[in-house]
């Protein structure tokens, strides 16, 4: 006996949606935490992050009143080698599931690759921002405490917004790092790209012998360079003010995430 289906039923069914975004969030967050590493990558952003921040409070003589926006900037000198933990991590957590093979279950499980990959930024994301706050917070406190006597105070909207900008240029660079994964779809390849536009596009932006180029490569709109003044008390890079900078930084994740979208949705995995 056959039961022969409506084509009204078929239509729902085939138009059904896939999971919703709060279960693909749940299973990129388990995803994510028990990938070994994590745990090394978040481990090493500490080290360097607060072992840095050790030694610049017991290396520099301090004497008399320090300005609390000095501290500020003192506090985040590990950040810059620090970050490369952070990308590694953003760009393994998407470079993996190619290199393992795990893309092909996953976009099989889950129809809506936009989501999937929007998904898996958010959670990045979000662990990243915490854990960039918490030692964001604790550099500043070796710094803060390191000081015979503090001139300025410790809750202006300056310093506070400075403090907590590590979590949120750490957190929007992981987002960047993971969409540059995406595109290449390589582990190595989304690590070397990243390090170019962190470390090498500024340098080349001011290298003496390349002051012709300035004006086509303008230093301060270096993704890193950019970001980093959300966590300066002040403007920096011929005046780019803090959020400005930050959301140079964004715009930059922006772009890339879209034409990760895009670029998942038009490619076999």
């Amino acid at each position: 006996m056959s039961v022969t289906i409506p084509a009204t039923e078929h239509r729902s069914s085939a138009l059904r949606p896939g999971p919703v975004f709060s279960r693909l969030i749940r299973s990129e967050w388990a995803k994510l935490r028990t990938v070994r590493a994590t745990v090394c990558c978040l481990f090493a952003t500490a080290a360097v992050a607060v072992g840095i921040s050790v030694i610049v409070a017991t290396a520099i003589d301090k004497e008399g009143p320090q300005p609390i926006g000095q501290l500020v900037i003192n506090s985040h000198m590990g950040f810059g080698v620090g970050q490369l933990a952070v990308v590694v991590l953003a760009v393994t957590a998407i470079g993996s599931e190619y290199s393992t093979g795990t893309i092909r279950t996953s976009l099989t499980a889950i129809p809506w690759r936009g989501p999937w990959l929007l998904a898996k930024a958010l959670v990045t994301a979000a662990l990243v921002l915490v854990t960039g706050m918490l030692l964001s917070i604790v550099c500043f406190a070796v710094e803060y405490a390191s000081a015979p006597a503090v001139s300025g105070s410790v809750t202006g909207p300056s310093v506070v917004r400075a403090v907590l900008g590590g979590g949120l240029y750490l957190s929007v660079l992981a987002v960047l790092s993971l969409a540059v994964g995406a595109v290449l779809r390589s582990t190595v390849g989304g690590i070397v790209v990243m390090f170019t536009l962190i470390f090498v596009v500024p340098g080349l932006a001011s290298a003496p012998a390349l002051s012709g180029l300035a004006p086509l490569l303008p230093g301060s709109l270096a993704p890193g360079s950019a970001g980093w003044t959300i966590m300066q008390p002040g403007p920096m890079l011929d005046g780019l003010s803090p959020w400005a900078g930050f959301g140079v930084l964004c715009a930059w994740a922006a772009v890339a995430m879209a034409g990760a979208v895009y670029l998942l949705d038009k490619r076999d995995a």
